[in-house]
């Protein structure tokens, strides 16, 4: 498990190739190793490069690889709310359908920004698949989308309001589309809402950012706040993630984190990040378009030695 990359200058070819190192790095907190919100992203990007794109057949059967299966023997670290009910309904029903909102919901639609950043119908679509796996309200599947937006139009070098602006326009572009889909529930309307009239905000610090979008109490407005936070183009691109850490809120984290990723490109990061080498690679692929996946290591096994670790113990 290689710990470090070396440093070099981010390029304009980069196109967010970053954005799993980054959301890596957030989303491993204080701890020694990454947690689901980039398991699940990663198995997004594994498909997306073994496939095209994203199915929720496909999806449902990784997730219930990383779960364990029948063995019991779960690789997730750091098990989301929603997972134990989800997991019930596979088991009673055969089909998923989770609780209302969950970060990691938006979070595994990263790797979508990248992939389809030139093809914004291509983007809503996988969005919606990947939310739709687990979830079925029109919320959560939107916020997915805004997020891979904001990460394509990092991708394109977009920044501030525009940015925003920008992801607001794919959120009403998946609600469109989710309009008469009767295998999703509840009305975007109100998060779409939010967004809108949070987008004054840009600039301004986390604290204030986060009690406006109402993140404390809301899992998917946390998404929102991350993306407010994430959006403007500083100076030391760094001091975002620097900037909200104080908060101590590790979803928010791992959501600008990913965004200063994008951005930053593939450059050696101020932390030790598990596996660093192989999100780089992940994400030159997806930038990149080589659709290809045999040549790297077993997602799976991968994430069953960093859970459990190998017999003996790591080398």
């Amino acid at each position: 498990m290689i710990r470090h990359m070396a440093t070099r200058p981010a390029t304009v070819r980069d196109s967010g190739a970053g954005c799993l190192l980054g959301l890596a790095a957030g989303d491993q907190g204080s701890g020694a190793a990454y947690g689901h919100h980039t398991q699940m992203a990663m198995v997004v990007a594994y498909e997306l490069l073994r496939h095209g794109e994203v199915t929720q057949v496909r999806f449902r059967q990784a997730l219930a690889r990383l779960t364990g299966g029948r063995s019991g023997r779960s690789r997730v670290r750091g098990t989301p709310l929603w997972l134990p009910g989800y997991l019930e309904r596979e088991k009673s029903e055969g089909l998923g359908a989770g609780q209302h909102g969950g970060i990691d919901v938006a979070t595994r639609a990263i790797p979508i920004g990248v992939w389809h950043r030139n093809d914004p119908a291509g983007l809503v679509a996988d969005s919606i698949r990947a939310a739709g796996s687990t979830h079925s309200d029109r919320e959560s599947a939107v916020v997915a989308a805004i997020l891979a937006g904001t990460v394509a139009g990092i991708s394109h070098g977009q920044h501030g309001r525009d940015l925003v602006s920008g992801a607001l326009e794919v959120g009403l572009m998946a609600a469109a589309r989710l309009e008469t889909d009767e295998s999703f529930e509840e009305d975007p309307t109100p998060l779409l809402d939010r967004l809108r009239s949070l987008m004054p905000m840009v600039g301004e610090d986390p604290a204030t950012i986060i009690r406006a979008a109402n993140a404390e109490r809301d899992s998917l407005s946390a998404i929102l706040a991350g993306v407010m936070i994430g959006a403007p183009l500083t100076r030391e691109p760094f001091d975002a993630i620097t900037a909200v850490a104080s908060e101590h809120r590790r979803d928010i984290d791992a959501v600008v984190s990913a965004l200063v990723g994008a951005r930053v490109g593939l450059i050696s990061w101020p932390s030790s990040i598990a596996n660093d080498t192989w999100f780089a690679e992940v994400g030159r692929r997806l930038a990149t378009g080589v659709a290809a996946v045999d040549d790297l290591p077993d997602l799976f096994e991968v994430e069953d030695r960093l859970s459990h670790g190998p017999p003996g113990g790591f080398r």
